[in-house]
């Protein structure tokens, strides 16, 4: 379990009493007031100088232009790719990022082209009325690419909805076709993540989506916390129990809304692990992508892939025996039966 119980940290009387007090000698504060004078002095300049403006837009364009290209060929701003099914989505990304650069240069050129022009004489500028053909080139060309990009995506979104059906166009959910190695019902809630497994000494439910909203008494609960092995296929069910959640997994490139009253099927791709040789661990996060409450920076947990199905299957039983220890251990101290797993959701 990942979430801190939320103390305030000790603050000593003399930081209490005390007020505030910028310090401008600070090492940490030089830069920033440096660049902040900069950028004061250049406005002034192109305040005066309309064509600093002109200078200035046409540089910043070819700065944004040329990082963003070079940090999108160099994945330079993704997190490590932790599916196939996430390397088709940041082709996808980029597809889109080259796309609207393109567009992204082609009107900021115009826009430094008219600022560097003279201005018309008498000071007022000439009247332009509408130029059908050039209507039509700036609508059905950026339509064109609008629909390519919308059937360009079909095939990655049905993977990712795990379809069985043999179609590129996301269908309904069908137990009967489902494929998937592992089931896990995912639920949000304020302010966590709990994650539920079927009894793995028991056989897969029949009905996966009546189980996801109706516990077993046998089923083994996480909190915070996404397992499965190498090469597995996970369908998760993912539901929740309040407001709008989004379960984000920024390393598989998945993320999905959670809508109350809904149960909403999904399939990961587990193709790389994230335990390393030497057994240590690298963190692949879980987020909230929707803003939940007071609370939602605190909806965080990770996800763990291990090496194999066998340790993996080692750590579920685990699991399972420290729960089913819980439980005697809170029935004998209370003299009462022990609580079903099921209702502890």
């Amino acid at each position: 379990m990942l979430l801190d119980p939320g103390t305030k940290p000790a603050v000593s009387q003399a930081t209490e009493t005390t007020g505030f007090a910028f310090n401008w000698a600070a090492p940490e504060h030089a830069l920033p007031l440096v660049l902040t004078a900069v950028a004061f002095l250049v406005w002034l300049v192109a305040f005066k100088f309309r064509k600093v403006w002109a200078a200035l837009f046409g540089i910043n364009a070819a700065i944004v232009a040329a990082y963003t290209t070079w940090s999108a060929r160099n994945n330079y701003w993704m997190p490590e790719i932790a599916s196939e099914l996430a390397a088709e989505v940041d082709s996808l990304f980029n597809l889109v990022l080259f796309l609207v650069t393109i567009f992204f240069v082609a009107t900021q050129a115009v826009l430094v082209y008219t600022m560097v022009q003279k201005a018309p004489e008498g000071g007022r500028a000439k009247s332009v009325h509408g130029h059908h053909i050039l209507e039509l080139v700036w609508t059905v060309i950026p339509g064109a690419l609008l629909v390519y990009v919308a059937l360009a995506q079909l095939p990655t979104w049905a993977k990712m909805k795990g379809q069985t059906a043999g179609t590129l166009v996301p269908v309904g959910y069908d137990a009967a076709t489902d494929a998937a190695d592992l089931l896990v019902t995912v639920t949000g809630k304020q302010w966590e993540w709990r994650m539920r497994y079927a009894d793995p000494s028991g056989s897969k439910p029949a009905n996966p989506l009546l189980w996801a909203s109706t516990p077993a008494a046998t089923d083994v609960h996480m909190v915070n916390e996404l397992h499965a092995w190498q090469g597995a296929k996970v369908r998760m069910m993912l539901r929740t129990t309040d407001v709008i959640h989004s379960f984000f997994l920024p390393h598989f490139r998945f993320k999905q809304d959670m809508l109350p009253g809904k149960t909403i099927p999904a399939l990961l791709y587990t193709d790389k692990s994230n335990i390393n040789a030497d057994g240590t661990e690298r963190l692949w996060e879980i987020a909230c992508a929707e803003l939940c409450g007071g609370n939602h920076y605190r909806m965080r947990g990770k996800v763990v892939i291990h090496p194999d199905r066998a340790s993996f299957n080692q750590w579920l039983n685990d699991q399972k025996s420290r729960q089913s220890a819980r439980k005697e251990s809170l029935a004998a101290a209370n003299n009462t039966p022990a609580i079903p797993a099921g209702n502890e959701e």
